[in-house]
């Protein structure tokens, strides 16, 4: 049987073989895979995964440079760590690839990271082995079978995937006496909002009620998260998308059967690409981008 991409199709048993053998690459999970972390590591030579922070927000995207952007992920863990005090036992939720952590540990805190994911654990691990970390979904955390219990939590850009209730009933019960709950996340205003990632925020705050847990501090940093959206609708505007049509040009100018056949396709898809997520216009119109400190009543 000839090898092209239809008759590899219709050899049902290759299929299936090929299917199955990608599901088991699957189950054993190879941190060297992981293309997130590749992309992050290789373009930012950081270990933060979140929007930044600009203490004064420039007017104009074309103002900012990469080394902008770079010092901006930093502020936003300078505002987290200048929350936190040193001696202080803190566990940092959704800890990424290890940036916060990292800086938790080197303004002297006692720092215990929980992450889902097996390729930022041992990236994490391979970096700074000396702190403890629990690879786990938050929500499925047994709070009984860990001591001592946390004079401060973070969830830095990562209380937006955990489940409202599960997750704040192991906050309460994983917070010392007189602890405190840092969250800086963002949240929708509506729910019918073009991008939907992000908690209600009506909906947060019923949750918080229901919980017992005090709002102590709330700021809005939302005008100062916006300018990492602007950058990217930059990027994408100006050189993501210009290269995406002149690429699949120069492909389809030589080939002529597949111009025929797709060429019409690939440029409506191109055409049609919009970038409402990268909008700081359509954030700001749906979402808040918020850091509250919390407290148990």
């Amino acid at each position: 049987m000839s090898s092209g991409p239809v008759a590899r199709l219709l050899n049902l048993p290759a299929l299936l073989r090929h299917l199955g053998a990608r599901r088991a690459d699957r189950s054993v999970h190879d941190p060297a895979d992981d293309l997130e972390l590749a992309l992050y590591g290789a373009i930012f030579g950081n270990n933060f995964l979140h929007y930044g922070y600009f203490p004064q927000p420039p007017a104009d995207a074309e103002s900012i440079s990469f080394a902008d952007l770079k010092r901006a992920m930093d502020d936003y863990a300078t505002l987290l760590v200048g929350r936190v005090r040193p001696g202080e036992c803190v566990l940092d939720v959704g800890c990424g690839m290890g940036g916060l952590l990292a800086r938790l540990d080197a303004a002297g805190a006692r720092v215990v990271g929980v992450t889902p994911n097996a390729a930022h654990a041992a990236h994490i691990r391979a970096r700074w082995p000396h702190i403890p970390l629990i690879e786990s979904v938050f929500e499925r955390i047994d709070a009984t079978a860990i001591a001592p219990k946390f004079d401060a939590i973070v969830n830095a850009e990562s209380f937006q995937y955990i489940d409202l209730d599960a997750g704040m009933r192991n906050v309460r019960a994983l917070l010392a006496p007189g602890g405190r709950w840092i969250v800086s996340d963002y949240f929708r205003l509506q729910a019918d909002a073009k991008n939907r990632s992000g908690h209600l925020l009506a909906d947060f705050e019923a949750a918080l009620a229901r919980h017992g847990l005090a709002v102590a501090e709330r700021v809005d940093v939302t005008e100062n998260v916006l300018p990492t959206l602007a950058y990217g609708k930059l990027l994408a505007t100006k050189f993501a998308l210009p290269l995406a049509r002149f690429a699949s040009e120069k492909f389809f100018l030589r080939r002529p059967l597949a111009a025929y056949l797709f060429q019409p396709t690939v440029r409506a898809k191109l055409a049609a690409v919009k970038l409402d997520t990268l909008d700081p216009d359509v954030f700001r119109r749906e979402k808040r981008y918020l850091l509250f400190t919390l407290r148990p009543d």
